[in-house]
């Protein structure tokens, strides 16, 4: 890998130099082909910038970020551009693995994405009153109840709004 470091009006210590390249070299973990990468360490006033790109098989990842001293600056340039390595990394691992993630989804009891359907489940004809259908649904705890309303012999659902209230869904006539 080829590391090649730049400087504009900063004087770069040789622990400095030493550190970065470590830390570059260590980019193999994420990808094996890891081709060149760019420091660029500068001053403006008080503020160090360091802008960081890498080249790495067919990817040219780049960060820059400002500290009060350059290995701060660096150490958050580096850091951004390990996420945006990663997340390449794996957008590129679930393209090429995409029907393992859907295999995988179904042993932990998920669904598969393409396989995303209707599943029918069977509803009890309990026969209420929206009152005590409200009762049932708080000893429940759940979103939503189906029930038969008592007083209309029809299919009701009633259920929990955002705002903290109930809806009751009733059919036309």
């Amino acid at each position: 890998m080829k590391i090649r470091l730049t400087t504009r009006h900063v004087d770069l210590e040789p622990e400095l130099r030493e550190y970065v390249e470590e830390k570059i070299e260590h980019l193999v973990r994420y990808f094996d082909r890891v081709d060149e990468a760019h420091v660029v360490f500068a001053r403006e006033g008080h503020l160090y910038t360091t802008d960081l790109t890498v080249h790495a098989s067919r990817v040219v990842v780049s960060s820059e970020q400002g500290a009060d001293d350059p290995r701060s600056a660096f150490d958050r340039a580096l850091e951004k551009v390990e996420r945006q390595i990663r997340r390449h990394k794996g957008r590129v691992r679930d393209r090429k693995h995409g029907e393992a993630m859907g295999e995988a989804a179904e042993v932990i009891g998920g669904t598969a994405p393409g396989e995303i359907g209707i599943i029918p489940e069977k509803l009890s004809s309990t026969v209420l009153s929206p009152e005590e259908a409200l009762r049932e649904l708080d000893e429940q705890n759940a979103r939503f109840l189906v029930f038969v309303n008592a007083e209309t012999s029809k299919v009701n659902v009633i259920y929990r709004r955002d705002d903290g209230n109930y809806g009751l869904v009733e059919p036309e006539e």
